[in-house]
């Protein structure tokens, strides 16, 4: 499951290298609203350095004109979307129909309103351990 959340540069970490059969493939990513059935498309760079281990993408959820070959996206509704990823030689096609291969779909969730996580500092550091 892929989470983002609004005006952030989301990194998102997926397994793609095993399931990928062309060399120095280029990633498509590709967003379909489960409410409206609208789709998103973009190019994100792979930053992992493990490759075989990882792939590591930045998506950046922004609310002005998105440039989907910097992996940018303006999702316009939160909720359920289902993804796919693409792989593909080209840098700049943003067709999925026109790219090589799916490697990869599942379900991603954008919340346009995260709830804030309680961080807890100084608790109790004692455990205890119960014998026989």
């Amino acid at each position: 499951m892929i989470y983002l959340i609004p005006e952030f540069e989301n990194v998102v970490v997926v397994t793609l290298t095993e399931k990928t059969t062309i060399n120095a493939p280029i990633y498509l990513f590709r967003f379909v609203s489960a409410e409206t059935n609208k789709e998103y498309v973009c190019i994100s760079a792979d930053l992992s350095t493990y490759k075989q281990r990882y792939n590591k993408f930045i998506l950046e959820t922004i609310e002005t004109t998105p440039n989907p070959l910097l992996g940018q996206l303006q999702l316009t509704l939160d909720g359920q979307y289902e993804y796919y990823i693409y792989a593909q030689h080209s840098t700049t096609n943003l067709d999925y129909k026109l790219s090589t291969e799916l490697v990869e779909q599942g379900i991603m969730i954008y919340d346009k309103q995260p709830t804030e996580r309680k961080i807890f500092e100084n608790g109790n550091q004692e455990r205890k351990v119960f014998g026989e």
